[in-house]
């Protein structure tokens, strides 16, 4: 891990003018250049933005979203922009998490509840032997990665659901992109039950 780029903390900007969250950074680019980009988001949202942050307040307010691979480093310049405002030293990783895997494509299936080739990214070696249901490691994110603007749209669509509204009030989930990032959400963040309920939004 490359120490002097990581715990570095950013203000994201949400849709829909839903406020701003906040996301945490860590380098493992001198292990992986290719998906060595890893992030978190916090539990905090604001509605306005602020001069000034208290990193403590942030990072104890709890994980929402990650470990997510992203495609680079926050921005912050250009229409999408984020806000540096701090680096923490008491990091929440120092490895490269573990991941859960899926031995096919994903494409075709958004309950990944039916799909039984899962295996965590640790346990590769023997795979055939070490396949195990998606209740196992629903909770581990994937190695798929996303932008810095589709960690927000997740972000933003993770709070329109613990809000107890619709998310395809506010998106269209006939959008290829927005379809992936919800069946992504949904299928990590929670539950099984609460998850087939919320893939009925797709075709409402």
């Amino acid at each position: 891990m490359i120490k002097e780029n990581s715990g570095k903390i950013y203000r994201v900007k949400l849709d829909h003018n839903f406020g701003f969250g906040f996301a945490e950074i860590y380098d493992f680019t001198d292990f992986s250049e290719f998906d060595g980009r890893i992030i978190y988001t916090f539990n905090r949202i604001d509605p306005e933005e602020k001069s000034d942050y208290d990193l403590k307040q942030i990072t104890e307010s709890g994980i929402s979203l990650g470990p997510i691979r992203s495609v680079s480093f926050p921005g912050t310049r250009g229409i999408y922009a984020t806000k540096y405002i701090g680096q923490r030293t008491n990091f929440l990783i120092n490895e490269i998490p573990v991941t859960k895997e899926f031995h096919g494509l994903l494409n075709d299936e958004n309950n990944w509840n039916n799909l039984k080739k899962w295996y965590r990214s640790d346990k590769f070696e023997k795979l055939h032997s070490n396949f195990v249901s998606y209740n196992e490691l629903r909770s581990l994110e994937t190695r798929i990665l996303s932008s810095i603007v589709g960690i927000s749209t997740k972000l933003t669509m993770k709070k329109i659901i613990d809000e107890n509204r619709k998310v395809s009030d506010f998106y269209d989930l006939s959008e290829m992109k927005n379809l992936n990032l919800f069946v992504q959400l949904i299928n990590t963040y929670y539950p099984l039950e609460k998850m087939e309920k919320l893939l009925t939004e797709i075709n409402s």
